[in-house]
């Protein structure tokens, strides 16, 4: 007993002993942490600032990135039942055409014929945006543009929503009911108190909100926005408007299922034609091959190549890093050696180095937060679809911080058993840092920072001219100085008499009208079956039903047929790559219950990223809601005010404004001038990273190399040799990093320039301006620092050496 006492007191006390001197010894290693780090900041307080700087926004542009690109590796992964929710989607035998829309009774079919596919729902979404417009108590009335769709009740359970008020079942069951999400119960009645409440759908339709859910996150396909029972408007086979969801549970039997569904498409052969049924999984939808049309997409490449230049931009700082500590490595050898001379081992040495850099990094990390936060401010945010406060991304902010020690710890180990390796009698004698080891690894890190600016100006200058061209390139109608206006209902009742007022006005040129907006994918898409020579031949076309007018309004050449089209002609018009695709000449062949009596130029429906495809168009002014209005440039102001008078006085409840055709087909090029913001961004922030570097590398190499300079001119050399000595280095680093940077660069950019239907050239000049622009700013950071080294008094230099 008093054996195990005694041993259980001595115990105890070697523990205390321990744990006293452990932590003594720590609080002893991070005094010289904290001392050696302040030390290293006041002594070179110029190259602290560079290094914190160039971190600092390698950073900031590396959190932004990492947000993007979480956005986008995360899509659709916020529903509960992610993994097990599938889309069902049409794929036709031949492969060349694909849907993710149905047809409702197809959808009721595989509900009713496979049990396994009940648990499911169907969504509807509107091909353009409707006015909804909400009445206050003061009589006054505010409008908004929303896009609307169409579900069921199964919805709900389907992607887990939260209903916050109200009963979802009577909003997606009942006639003029609304399923609205929170944001738009807040946007149209300044609170979330908002069921029981009504708004005008386009303008002279009442509908009462009957339930509010909460948003979804916007990296979803499914949309926040108003829903309803009765926005179902196509019960037929042929009409292909509705995506359908199912949730398939873990451990199903694919392959059982495959084979039930083959019954199922043997059965709607003759309906469908030869579609083949695929489910795809909902979280690998955003980054599809194929793209759909009303939904975000993602270019899983592109995504990769902005972490690759996030990554870039980080490695291109830890070289800068790199750079400047064997740049001091010189005033800091001796300093190490005297430690090591009063007993200071190798080992205690690379941990206060390591130490030393991993701070620099953890306070550029917490700087480059700040930058991030305060980029978000600016105009960068649009260009981005996530928030950039690290504090709304919390796990990644932390992840970030651990980059941020690694990067340190990285950074720091090579410089710390490089500057501790010298013997001290080398170090005694002189500059074992300026070895041609020292300096030849130094001048690949700048070779490598060369590179990758030389090449994300190339991408700048690539994206930069691409966008341009498809913006300038000729749609082939005449866009000038028409507006345009989408009708509601109470405008279409009174189409004739709207225009006839539109027209009393001289400012008002030309109108016509037609079903389909210039420049929308969401257009509306046939498929029906055409007798060719005796031959049943499946047709897949867009259609667009327009005015008389439609043609001459905007400059539409007519290769075939009469080109006097009358209110009452029955014919159909196709374009010139109908015929080329089909193989057959078109003229006076029966589709779709009409006669072809038309061949048209090809015209560009579509955005310029995409092929012009097979077009219809037939004459028929009651499906025709959008009007075109050429108005006189001269008084372009008086014929906007009097459209507006004029839509007001015709339906008081107008929520919509007019737009001109101009900035709605240039706002189409969101995606790419979205990517030639970021690449200039960061591209820019990297290049002045990687100058950072460079004008340090010249202070240093200018302070080591005064004794030389000095003899030099003490023998008679004129300052200009002085420069073309201290410049000629990095001038022939700057021709290499051309060199090697050109042929890549031009390699990755014909794959992002093939994604384009329409494109620009990658020319030489391209390269040349980039190689020109790097040359420019190079010889601008580091002349001035060399002319002040080689004006330096010789006698002064060689006195203090």
């Amino acid at each position: 007993m008093c054996y195990c006492v005694w041993y259980e007191f001595c115990y105890l006390n070697i523990i205390d002993f321990d744990f006293v001197y452990y932590e003594t010894l720590s609080l002893y290693f991070m005094v010289q942490i904290f001392r050696n780090f302040f030390h290293v900041l006041k002594r070179s307080l110029g190259a602290s600032i560079l290094n914190i700087a160039g971190l600092s926004v390698a950073f900031a542009v590396f959190t932004a990135i990492l947000i993007q690109v979480d956005y986008e590796y995360s899509y659709n992964d916020s529903f509960p039942k992610a993994d097990q929710i599938y889309r069902l989607e049409m794929k036709k035998e031949s492969g060349n055409q694909y849907s993710s829309l149905v047809p409702k009774p197809f959808y009721k079919l595989i509900k009713s014929e496979i049990p396994e596919l009940s648990f499911s729902c169907i969504i509807g979404k509107s091909f353009g945006s409707a006015a909804f417009t909400v009445v206050r108590q003061s009589g006054d009335m505010d409008f908004f543009e929303d896009s609307y769709g169409y579900t069921d009740t199964c919805v709900v359970r389907v992607f887990d929503l939260e209903v916050v008020a109200g009963d979802y079942r009577q909003a997606l069951t009942e006639k003029n009911k609304l399923f609205l999400p929170l944001s738009l119960a807040r946007k149209y009645f300044g609170g979330t108190d908002a069921v029981g409440k009504t708004v005008l759908f386009g303008g002279n339709r009442e509908m009462t909100i009957a339930a509010v859910y909460r948003d979804v996150p916007s990296n979803s396909i499914f949309q926040n926005m108003p829903y309803s029972g009765s926005f179902n408007q196509w019960e037929s086979w042929n009409q292909w408007n509705y995506e359908t969801y199912y949730v398939i549970p873990e451990g199903t039997d694919f392959q059982a299922l495959e084979y039930k569904l083959h019954g199922v498409n043997n059965e709607i052969t003759d309906r469908l034609g030869d579609y083949e049924i695929e489910f795809y999984p909902l979280k690998e939808l955003y980054f599809a091959d194929v793209r759909h049309v009303r939904e975000a997409s993602g270019n899983k490449a592109m995504t990769n190549v902005l972490l690759l230049i996030g990554c870039l931009i980080l490695i291109v700082a830890l070289v800068n890093f790199v750079n400047f500590s064997t740049a001091l490595a010189p005033s800091r050898i001796k300093s190490l050696n005297t430690q090591k001379t009063f007993g200071a081992t190798n080992r205690f040495l690379h941990f206060c180095i390591v130490s030393e850099a991993m701070m620099f990094a953890l306070i550029s990390c917490f700087l480059g937060f700040l930058w991030c936060y305060l980029l978000g401010t600016t105009s960068l945010q649009e260009a981005l679809y996530a928030s950039l406060n690290p504090l709304h991304h919390t796990e990644l902010s932390f992840f970030i911080i651990g980059i941020s020690l690694v990067v340190g710890w990285v950074a720091g180990c090579y410089p710390a058993f490089y500057m501790t390796s010298f013997p001290l009698a080398l170090v005694l004698k002189g500059s074992p840092a300026l070895s041609p080891c020292g300096v030849y690894l130094r001048n690949t890190l700048v070779v490598f920072q060369y590179v990758v600016s030389v090449a994300l100006i190339i991408g700048i200058l690539l994206i930069s001219r691409q966008l341009e061209w498809m913006k300038n390139r000729p749609w082939g109608i005449d866009k000038e100085h028409v507006v345009f206006l989408k009708a509601n209902g109470d405008i279409f009742t009174q189409r004739n008499a709207f225009r006839n007022e539109l027209l009393h006005n001289s400012a008002i040129v030309n109108i016509t009208s037609a079903s389909e907006l210039i420049g929308d994918v969401d257009m509306q898409h046939w498929l029906f079956n055409a007798s060719v020579n005796g031959e049943d031949r499946m047709i897949d076309c867009d259609v667009c039903m327009v005015a008389p007018n439609y043609l001459d309004f905007f400059g539409l050449k007519v290769l075939e047929g009469d080109s006097c089209i009358s209110p009452r002609d029955s014919t159909i018009m196709v374009n010139e790559t109908f015929k080329e695709k089909y193989g057959f000449d078109p003229m006076g062949k029966e589709m779709a219950g009409m006669k072809v009596g038309r061949i048209v130029k090809d015209f560009n429906l579509l955005p310029l990223q995409e092929n012009i495809r097979p077009l219809l168009l037939g004459i028929k002014e009651e499906w025709a809601h959008y009007f075109y209005i050429k108005i006189n440039a001269a008084a372009r102001n008086e014929a906007l005010t009097h459209i507006r008078n004029t839509l007001h006085n015709f339906s008081p409840t107008y929520g919509y404004d007019v737009k001109f055709l101009d900035d709605h087909l240039n706002s189409l090029y969101g995606n790419e001038e979205r990517l030639g913001k970021l690449v200039n961004v960061f591209g820019l922030a990297t290049i002045l990273i990687a100058l950072m570097g460079v004008y340090g590398l010249v202070l240093f190499n200018a302070k080591f190399k005064a004794k030389e300079i000095g003899l030099r001119k003490v023998n008679g050399a004129t300052n200009w040799q002085m420069v073309v000595l201290l410049n000629g280095t990095f001038l022939r680093l700057v021709f290499l990093s051309f060199v090697i940077a050109c042929p890549l660069t031009g390699y990755a950019l014909s794959f992002w320039l093939n994604s384009f239907a329409y494109r620009t050239t990658l020319s030489a000049g391209i390269f040349l301006l980039a190689g020109l622009i790097v040359l420019v700013i190079t010889l601008l950071t580091i002349s001035w620092q060399s002319w002040k080294a080689a004006n330096a008094n010789p006698v002064e230099v060689l006195r203090s050496e």
